[in-house]
């Protein structure tokens, strides 16, 4: 979305442009052969469109607004997911501050996916069937796509006893057909996206813990999704291909929870702030002199009523390559103009209701913290942890913890807490955490630290300490005393994010009750198997192995 943008078709009146992109596919098929994807869609979107759309009447610089908020948000290979994993401090930073590297957590958003939101909702057929994507990889072809890659290499695989076939609604667009994909599953992209950041990962900071990462050594957690599941399978393949943790059979232990009780997944049993979320949501409005003429003209051009949701379809195509590649840059862009409408709406709703979504997140990032304290005390084996989870759960933690810059996370998005330990002190343990490749400067951490790390016991802001007190989280969750606070009486708090700014808000979706297989992964490291934490709101923090997980 960063090249200029040039007018969609030549100035030549509507009716004669219609024709023209019309004789064109005509003359493309009639000559047996096929337009590339993006250059079809570019000539029904033409047709669709016929000439220049008015630019909005409202003061906001679209194409400007996608610069600065979707940056890399498709995440291309390889370039982001290096840039995720600089490495831990240099070693003469910490002999000099006698201190220890010896942890690392991920959280990590899955990779590249297909719709959510059904672009036939937003399009006529001809232009929504040119942006579909097929999907590729997902947890119910991932032993298939297991079983061809070790095919290639002449290696033994067992084959999936159970495939997936995703059916879509009878009678919706054309007769019921078996299908490979389902909503928001993880596209043949992802492939690339996991292997690129794997071997970031491994190159920038396996060779600097005292004992190098092994399946057996790495902790696994993952949303009870497809997408996040598959996603989880990838990283873990491609961190330990190679090594001896795959060259046998094996299994590995995929942690996870029931979706409605997953601070991961932004769900937990918390009914004031699920409330004060909705309320939020109702009242984060894009203001009417952007949305109004949106909503007009997108009607009158595509001929459907407008939906913020349709910005789904069109980040996806957009990223997949079904767009043509100056389609949201221009400022006679609708298709840009929706990404914009939702991402205002989406920043409302997350900011003014900042302390409700802290409730919700918030038992995930003190199960974060209280992992990274047991592994500086070495009673965490595992110093490798991986956490997967979505856009939409990475969003409101870096809004709690007051660090968000507006800009949306990207597939693969990897947010690194680095754990330290003091050599003196009694071994006092510090952590640096990091976005992109940058350490982020939290609040609550400040003033900081030796070789500026944050003590971990200073890395949440109170708002979300205080919830590691059942009582307090009762109290807030049941909107009793001082509950959770209305949108309008929440105090911001947060990073300054420019007032007229822009993304989508993608809602998780879970599709998958549980992973529980058995594979032969003679190259990538072994099978995950599912596993639910229960539910017991009265357990006490020395209870448990994972103080105090605050589980539910």
């Amino acid at each position: 979305a960063s090249a200029s943008r040039a007018p969609i078709a030549p100035a030549a009146p509507p009716a004669d442009r219609a024709n023209a992109c019309e004789g064109k596919m005509q003359a493309a098929t009639s000559r047996g052969g096929m337009l590339p994807q993006a250059g079809r869609t570019r000539l029904l979107l033409a047709a669709l469109l016929l000439g220049r759309v008015p630019v909005a009447e409202a003061n906001f610089d679209v194409p400007e607004l996608l610069r600065r908020h979707f940056r890399d948000v498709c995440a291309p290979p390889p370039e982001p997911q290096r840039a995720a994993a600089p490495g831990p401090l240099d070693e003469k930073t910490l002999e000099e501050h006698g201190l220890e590297f010896v942890a690392l957590n991920v959280v990590f958003r899955h990779g590249a996916r297909s719709v959510m939101h059904s672009p036939y909702d937003c399009f006529p057929k001809q232009f929504a069937d040119s942006i579909i994507s097929d999907c590729g990889v997902h947890t119910g072809n991932m032993l298939d796509w297991l079983a061809n890659e070790t095919a290639k290499r002449k290696e033994v695989a067992g084959r999936p006893p159970l495939v997936k076939k995703y059916h879509g609604d009878y009678g919706t667009h054309g007769e019921a057909s078996a299908s490979s994909c389902g909503p928001a599953q993880l596209l043949d992209e992802a492939v690339d996206q996991f292997e690129a950041l794997g071997g970031a990962l491994r190159g920038a900071y396996f060779g600097r813990l005292s004992e190098e990462p092994s399946l057996d050594s790495t902790w696994l957690y993952s949303t009870d999704t497809d997408r996040t599941i598959a996603s989880t399978y990838l990283l873990q393949h491609f961190l330990f291909s190679g090594s001896k943790a795959g060259s046998a059979l094996r299994t590995a232990e995929l942690q996870t929870r029931s979706q409605d009780s997953d601070a991961w997944a932004r769900r937990v049993p918390c009914p004031a702030a699920e409330k004060a979320v909705e309320e939020a949501s109702e009242q984060a409005g894009t203001p009417d002199d952007f949305l109004g003429p949106l909503k007009k003209r997108w009607l009158a051009k595509f001929g459907k009523a407008f939906s913020q949701d349709c910005h789904d379809p069109v980040l996806v195509a957009n990223c997949s390559g079904k767009l043509p590649a100056d389609a949201l840059s221009g400022e006679d862009s609708l298709l840009a103009e929706v990404v914009v409408a939702n991402f205002l709406h989406a920043k409302a709703k997350y900011l003014d209701a900042k302390e409700a979504w802290t409730s919700l997140v918030g038992p995930a990032l003190l199960e974060l913290q209280d992992f990274a304290r047991r592994q500086a005390e070495g009673k965490e084996r595992k110093a490798l942890a991986l956490w997967a989870t979505h856009d939409t759960v990475i969003l409101p933690m870096l809004v709690s913890l007051g660090v968000w810059d507006g800009v949306w996370p990207q597939y693969t998005e990897a947010i690194l807490l680095e754990v330290y330990r003091e050599n003196a002190n009694g071994g006092k343990a510090w952590v640096r955490l990091l976005r992109r490749g940058e350490p982020l400067q939290v609040p609550s951490c400040h003033p900081l630290g030796p070789g500026g790390l944050c003590d971990l016991e200073h890395l949440l802001p109170k708002e979300v300490a205080r919830l590691r007190d059942l009582a307090v989280r009762e109290q807030l969750c049941t909107g009793g005393g001082d509950g959770v606070a209305s949108p309008s009486s929440v105090a911001m708090g947060v990073a300054e994010v420019p007032s007229k700014d822009s993304m989508s808000l993608m809602p998780s979706v879970g599709l998958l009750a549980g992973l529980l297989m058995t594979i032969v992964a003679a190259f990538g490291g072994g099978a995950v198997v599912g596993r639910r934490f229960g539910r017991d709101d009265r357990r006490r923090a020395d209870d448990s192995a994972f103080a105090p997980l605050l589980q539910h």
